[in-house]
């Protein structure tokens, strides 16, 4: 019995073992890259391009396919790229009634960007407060913050907890409304920005709070949302246009900035951002917004005015590797594959990827007929082979090769 259960495992580690290497070892002989576009907005053409390498020149062409070379398409986006027009003296002196100043357009030059990688990070579940208003420009604090049951400060010399501190930033969280722990804790903890807002907090009712350190005193703000949102991503921003704080993403996958005139939201005319398998820009001017969407099957882009109402949208796809022909040869060889890593997450770990399409149980019976025809050959019993029977059955050439490796020997 015991070399039986032996076996079954030596086949479980070699099948897995299998689906690991055999598939990595066809990606690196013939896997194909296929780069996503970059397509910009032109708000003097109400249009977009795209670019591409043509022949190792730079290209552009519009939404007709008209072809553009560098220098007409830099003139055709002067507020984009209103650098080259300053030094080129050839920057518009206003555009759509409104005077073009260089310092002006550098401030609403924004651009932020969240990756998938991002929603699955850790949290390392200590902050620094960073004193919001301090006299002689940002310095790091000498404590950080924790905040599960209740919030503490932690001396980072001594490693004990401030007492005095935390209780006093636990009242104003309390009577503000925060109601304990912590789900979103959301700012910038680094000094390479020009200023402090502190944190953005999601309690555990799904409110969302401010918190600062203002003259060494608490600031906790309790921030309305609107009906039914709840959010799961807030992604902060040191913009010098100062129009709002923060990107939130909510669980039904709305976009939404947080406006610093008043804490008010604002949503994106989108519905279809998805941000566990979708990469997003940003990219704002003094006119307008465009978000892009960098999807598997393509990109798409949504430009919105200053109030946020839809101007334009354009879509652009890419070929899936799953319908060209290294693609469908995937499939029909590997009806799985156990990777270490994933296009959406920097982590190691196990992870099943199973084949976009059924053409594998074709090679699967094959392989099955094959290990019948060879039980049968050698003289062995079928019953006695079940196991192995479905072995190959379920995990196609993976458990065809590991049962031969690996002679099941019949008494």
């Amino acid at each position: 019995m015991l070399p039986k259960i032996s076996r079954y495992f030596l086949l479980i580690v070699t099948v897995i073992t299998l689906a690991y290497v055999l598939p990595s070892i066809y990606n690196t002989l013939f896997d194909t890259r296929i780069n996503k576009p970059f397509i910009t907005y032109s708000q003097t053409k109400k249009d977009y391009f795209t670019y591409r390498n043509v022949d190792g020149k730079p290209k552009y062409f519009d939404r007709k396919n008209k072809e553009y070379n560098q220098y007409e398409y830099l003139d055709a986006t002067p507020i984009m790229n209103f650098h080259y027009h300053l030094g080129k003296g050839t920057l518009p002196d206003s555009f759509a009634g409104v005077k073009l100043i260089p310092q002006q357009l550098r401030m609403e030059s924004t651009f932020q960007f969240f990756e998938p990688q991002q929603l699955f990070a850790p949290a390392y579940g200590l902050y620094p407060l960073f004193e919001s208003r301090p006299e002689f420009g940002l310095a790091y604090p000498k404590d950080m913050f924790r905040i599960n049951r209740r919030i503490e400060f932690i001396d980072a010399k001594s490693n004990t907890i401030n007492e005095e501190k935390s209780r006093k930033y636990l009242e104003a969280l309390i009577k503000e409304g925060f109601h304990f722990p912590a789900r979103i804790v959301s700012g910038l903890p680094t000094l390479m920005k020009s200023k402090d807002e502190g944190w953005f907090l999601t309690d555990n009712q799904e409110q969302l709070f401010h918190l600062m350190m203002v003259k060494g005193e608490p600031y906790v703000k309790h921030i309305p949302l609107p009906a039914g949102v709840k959010l799961k991503i807030i992604e902060c921003n040191d913009f010098d246009s100062g129009e709002y704080f923060a990107i939130l993403i909510s669980t039904g996958n709305g976009i939404y900035t947080l406006n610093k005139r008043d804490y008010s939201t604002t949503r994106f005319p989108i519905d279809d951002y998805v941000p566990e398998n979708q990469t997003m820009n940003i990219m704002g001017t003094l006119f307008d917004k465009t978000v892009t969407l960098y999807r598997e099957d393509g990109v798409k882009l949504y430009t919105v005015d200053r109030s946020y109402k839809l101007v334009d949208q354009h879509e652009e796809l890419v070929p899936l590797k799953s319908t060209m022909t290294i693609g469908k040869v995937y499939s029909f060889l590997f009806p799985f594959q156990l990777s270490l890593d994933s296009p959406y997450n920097s982590f190691i770990r196990f992870t099943p990827v199973k084949a976009a399409t059924w053409s594998w149980i074709i090679l699967n019976i094959v392989l099955l007929g094959i290990t019948v025809w060879l039980i049968r050959k050698e003289g062995k019993s079928l019953k006695k082979s079940i196991i192995d029977l479905l072995v190959v059955a379920f995990t196609g050439i993976f458990g065809f090769l590991a049962v031969h490796i690996i002679p099941n020997k019949q008494y």
